[in-house]
């Protein structure tokens, strides 16, 4: 189909009705479209809009279904996560290709988390064992 500037536009069909609307059928003519097909499409739309906001869409319905679930809460201990920390310190660090710079600033910021987390823990037991 070609746009052209003289084209005519027919402004009643495009500010019609819903009953007004109408489609080709095989022949190239018009005819109705049924209203209550129309309203029923109408109403899946809305159901389909109202689900979405309830449940999210389907790509995010299906990435919660396959996050994992922690049951298990020594996984978020503080012990837990200096290990983890170290781990990078010692095995994954050295293994990148990254720059012996950054290597080493990454090193010494991830080893004074550690320090801070072990001091945290070692002021949480004392004032713990105070009570």
């Amino acid at each position: 189909m070609k746009v052209t500037a003289d084209r005519t536009n027919d402004a009643h069909r495009l500010r019609g009705s819903p009953e007004s609307v109408a489609r080709a059928d095989d022949t190239g003519g018009n005819r109705p479209v049924d209203p209550q097909r129309q309203a029923d499409f109408a109403r899946a739309v809305e159901s389909s809009q109202a689900r979405r906001q309830h449940h999210g869409s389907l790509l995010e319905q299906i990435e919660r279904l396959t996050l994992p679930t922690a049951s298990d809460p020594s996984l978020y201990s503080n012990e837990r996560s200096i290990e983890l920390l170290q781990h990078v310190v010692d095995n994954v660090l050295p293994r990148m290709d990254t720059d012996v710079d950054i290597a080493e600033m990454a090193a010494q910021v991830l080893t004074e988390e550690i320090t801070q987390r072990l001091e945290w823990a070692e002021r949480h037991a004392e004032a713990g064992g105070s009570h």
